[in-house]
């Protein structure tokens, strides 16, 4: 029987530095979510950005991130839509102001890996953002 491998260095215990993608029809919200990510905790390989669902489908499809950060609503257009597709890929975390109980539950049918509601403390993000992250890293 074998012994699990330990980690050789420290940079082995460290989490793999990870691709993110934020959705969001705003602007501000869009361009600050993406901000508060680069000061987060969490190693980044990059973070980018997309305003609407067509955008978000050609840059998941460009740069293969680990985790989405999705709004529900991007000016009309239904986000929770681009779930089944973005999850083939990537692990989606839905950010949105319609945080009810219905809202939650498709999102978490179409295939969600997380739900922050956009009230919800910064931190709650930035650890969704990672343990989403790390799921993916794991398999999914």
């Amino acid at each position: 029987m074998s012994q699990p491998r330990l980690p050789d260095t420290e940079a082995d215990c460290l989490p793999a530095p990870i691709g993110v993608l934020v959705v969001d029809d705003q602007f501000a919200v869009r361009e600050g979510v993406a901000r508060l990510i680069t000061c987060g905790a969490t190693p980044l390989l990059y973070v980018s950005t997309a305003a609407t669902g067509a955008e978000a489908l050609r840059a998941a499809a460009r740069l293969l991130p680990d985790v989405v950060v999705l709004d529900a609503d991007l000016d009309g257009e239904d986000g929770l839509a681009l779930i089944p597709q973005l999850a083939l890929t990537a692990g989606v975390l839905v950010l949105t102001s319609h945080g009810d109980a219905g809202t939650r539950a498709r999102a978490a049918g179409l295939g969600a890996s997380a739900f922050i509601e956009k009230h919800q403390p910064a931190a709650d993000l930035l650890d969704a953002i990672e343990r989403v992250g790390q799921q993916q890293a794991q398999g999914g």
